[in-house]
């Protein structure tokens, strides 16, 4: 299967057709693997939960895996998965390597894909879009029109403000009063510390609403590959900072590791395992190792 160089992902307008060509090259994929992978668990089966009939176990698929796994008939598999999407201004950020492509072009469809891949599957989906300056939020729907409706409400999104606060959230939690899971995509950069998002997500899970986080960075963060003088602008903050880059490597490298780690923990406690990807790696890549982390969504 040829991947979606990042260029064209920069520049192809059409989320809905973009998104429908990815995630069938995925399919097609799954289809033809002599194996059974990532995407086939997607498809067709779920992890082993207590309260499970035993009959109901793949012990074939447990020989290759040493994990347990439930078959799961396509109507016991429809639910409802809402993506919750940052569009904060940090989101805004591009790729050094591609600067086309910002975090927020990558996540539009990132989703977008996702979404086939549940409409293929029979489930019903919703998109929830949130920063301070206002929400956006498709109602759960399933099928090839609700596809297109979501795929024109991400095109039409910018990044810009900050997360929600408290007050702004309030009126969110209506959303999550029928059973759902969440898919929670931002780079979980925060205007007011650490915790912010990590709060919503405890909250949701709290509620019997898991919340599957997905983190999107540009891959400068992770490595700072940069070199002498630097000016550096937080697009949620005022102000310009100018440091050394080399003087400042060592230290930004080891709070970045810190807070990752954290940040992964924080999720790892509530079994909602953090998968981190960069705008500059393939969207099939990035969305086989979620679907892998979680064994299946929906």
């Amino acid at each position: 299967m040829q991947l979606i160089d990042p260029l064209t992902l920069a520049s192809t307008r059409d989320l809905a057709w973009l998104s429908r060509h990815i995630a069938e090259g995925m399919l097609l994929g799954m289809q033809h693997s002599q194996r059974r992978g990532a995407g086939v668990e997607f498809q067709q089966y779920r992890s082993y939960e207590p309260g499970d009939a035993i009959r109901h176990i793949d012990w074939k698929l447990f020989a290759r895996s040493d994990r347990y796994f439930v078959r799961e008939a396509e109507q016991e598999s429809q639910m409802h998965v809402c993506i919750v999407l940052d569009t904060s201004a940090s989101m805004a950020q591009p790729s050094f390597t591609h600067p086309a492509l910002s975090k927020l072009q990558y996540a539009k469809c990132w989703v977008a894909t996702l979404c086939w891949l549940l409409h293929n599957q029979g489930d019903r989906f919703s998109l929830l879009a949130l920063n301070d300056r206002g929400n956006r939020h498709v109602p759960e729907g399933q099928g090839e029109g609700h596809h297109r409706r979501v795929a024109l409400a991400l095109d039409a999104l910018q990044a810009a403000g900050h997360w929600p606060d408290r007050e702004q959230l309030a009126s969110v939690w209506a959303h999550f009063e029928q059973p759902c899971q969440v898919v929670l995509v931002s780079d979980f950069f925060e205007r007011h510390g650490p915790g912010e998002l990590r709060q919503f997500a405890a909250r949701l899970s709290a509620a019997g609403r898991p919340c599957l986080p997905l983190q999107i960075l540009v891959e400068a963060e992770q490595t700072f590959p940069f070199d002498g003088e630097l000016k550096i602008r937080d697009p949620e903050a005022p102000g310009i900072t100018e440091l050394g880059a080399r003087q400042q490597r060592a230290a930004y490298l080891s709070a970045f590791t810190a807070a990752q780690k954290t940040l992964a923990a924080d999720f790892a406690a509530r079994a909602c395992p953090l998968t981190t990807t960069t705008v500059e790696t393939p969207i099939e890549h990035s969305l086989r190792a979620f679907i892998r982390a979680h064994g299946r969504v929906g």
